[in-house]
Order: C-alpha cells, then sequence, then structure tokens
C-alpha cells in the first residue's frame, strides 16, 4: 500500500492541527499497514463518515474483511472527489476491490498505474498473482524476484514440482483419522495452479477470493449423499500457486497443504468454520 506523504488530509492545511478525528485516522492507516483490516474499521468508528479523507481507508479496510458491496459504496464516494483522483492510495482501494471482485482486468490496470509511479514490492505482488491467476506463472515469478531485489526481506514463495506436491497431499491424507477416511473415498482431490473463474459465486464473491488456499465443492455429508448431482462430484480443489505463496520454506508449505486439507475435509463432512476449528483437523 502506498504511504505518500502528501494525502489529501484536512490537517495538512495551513493553520490547523490534529483533531481526535484525525488522530483515529492515522491509527486507521496504521492499523491497515499492519494487515489488520478489523483494527482499522473500529479506530474510524469515530470519525465522520461524511469526510472524505475517511473514504479511502474504509474502503481498503472493507475489501480486506469481504465487505465487498460497502467498500464499493464508498470507494464510489472517493472517486468523486477531485483532489483524490490522483491518489495512489485510491488507486490500491481500486486495484484490491477489483481483484477482490475478480475483475482482473481492471485490477491490472490500477496496479500496473501504482507500479508506473513506484514500484513497490506490494504492488509487484499483485500483479505476480494476477499474472498467476492468467495462468502466466513464470512472469509471476519475475515480478517475486524483482521484489526480492528492492527489498531482500521480502518472502518468496516456496516451490514444490507437481510430483512433490501431490506426494505431500497422499501422505496428509494417509495421516487421517480412521473416521475420516471412508468419506473421502467418494471426494476427488484436485489440484490446481489457481482458482478458476466458474469456482466464483456471482452472489458472494468474497466466499471464493483470488488467493484462496482450498475449496469444497459438491453435496457435504450432512445434506446426503442422495441429493448429490452426479453432473457435479464432490471435489476437493488444493491450489498450488496460491498454498506456494502463502509459505517461505518447505515444512511450512507442507505443514499449510495438510490444514488446508483438512479445512476442506471438515467442509466436505458439513461443519461450518467454527465446526471445522473443533473437530481437531487442523
Amino acid at each position: 500500500m502506498s504511504q505518500e506523504d502528501d494525502r489529501y488530509s484536512a490537517w495538512e492545511e495551513e493553520d490547523s492541527g490534529p483533531t481526535v478525528e484525525d488522530e483515529s485516522l492515522e491509527r486507521a492507516w496504521a492499523a491497515l499497514d499492519a494487515g489488520d483490516a478489523e483494527r482499522a474499521l473500529l479506530e474510524m468508528h469515530s470519525v465522520d463518515p461524511d469526510w472524505p479523507e475517511r473514504w479511502v481507508p474504509e474502503a481498503i479496510a472493507r475489501t480486506m474483511v469481504g465487505e465487498l458491496r460497502e467498500a464499493a459504496v464508498v470507494l464510489a464516494r472517493a472517486k468523486e472527489v477531485e483532489e483524490l483522483r490522483d491518489d495512489p492510495d485510491l488507486l490500491w482501494a481500486d486495484g484490491l476491490l477489483a481483484l477482490a471482485t475478480w475483475r482482473l482486468a481492471d485490477s491490472r490496470t490500477a496496479f500496473e498505474r501504482l507500479a508506473a509511479m513506484e514500484e513497490s514490492t506490494a504492488v509487484l505482488d499483485k500483479l505476480a498473482l494476477l499474472d498467476d491467476l492468467s495462468g502466466d506463472h513464470a512472469r509471476s515469478d519475475e515480478r517475486l524476484a524483482r521484489a526480492k531485489e528492492i527489498d531482500a526481506a521480502f518472502p518468496l514463495p516456496s516451490r514444490l514440482s507437481s510430483e512433490e506436491f501431490l506426494e505431500v497431499v497422499r501422505e496428509a491424507i494417509e495421516f487421517l483419522p480412521e473416521q475420516f477416511q471412508g468419506p473421502l473415498e467418494s471426494t476427488e482431490v484436485i489440484v490446481e495452479p489457481m482458482p478458476a473463474d466458474w469456482m466464483i459465486d456471482p452472489h458472494d464473491p468474497s466466499e471464493t477470493p483470488p488467493d484462496i488456499l482450498g475449496l469444497f465443492v459438491g453435496t457435504s455429508e450432512i445434506e446426503g449423499t442422495e441429493t448429490q448431482d452426479a453432473a457435479f462430484p464432490r471435489r476437493i480443489f488444493l491450489f498450488q500457486r496460491n498454498l506456494e505463496r502463502d509459505a517461505q520454506a518447505r515444512e511450512q508449505l507442507v505443514e499449510e497443504i495438510r490444514k488446508t486439507l483438512f479445512h476442506e475435509i471438515g467442509h466436505m463432512l458439513g461443519f461450518d468454520e467454527e465446526g471445522v476449528a473443533q473437530m481437531g483437523l487442523e
């Protein structure tokens, strides 16, 4: 995220000092920089919802927590403010929301404009994800390598060959508790590089974000096999490139594969997020 010092803000005007709202907004930005969108939204509770300075960070925070409709509303308001139109933070918010809603061409346009302003690691990381989604994995790795050149602390993904990845999946299945082995026999486990368009829920794209690690498709055990549509068999998808992006060491990647597989098995059995956690599979 760009942290330009020249944000359009009331407290930068001559002869005006910071107010409580100014300080709350600064704390909200700090929370966003730390990746804590929920905290950022809490900090903005004391900021006037009609204050334009609030709309960009609010759009970013709401996108990060999956409140995509609300994010679109405040972002549209921000775009109407002339002083904000060339703000890198507005471009970041626009690219982030477009990515979350699978408007990939719009997202690429926003992030490429940002890259032209400043080739930051954050922007390169998003463009690399967009490259992966388009199937250009070599270009994605080039961008990530460039991010590493810019900042030596930038974490590169841990990569496995297709054969190594499948072997880790097989080992994870073997270590499943016995009561979960049976239901898995009627479910195909598929490894794909990245999620595909057909997997997106158009009514709620936040359920299938572009960086999703795994996905269960089909009728769960609780719903019953008699309602299972033969045209849509039960499948668990694991997305290799996204899983690799989420790990910086082989051991971490192996553990993330195991956790993601077990998580999706929980959904296959019919449990929600809380139920999956209580199953002890993770």
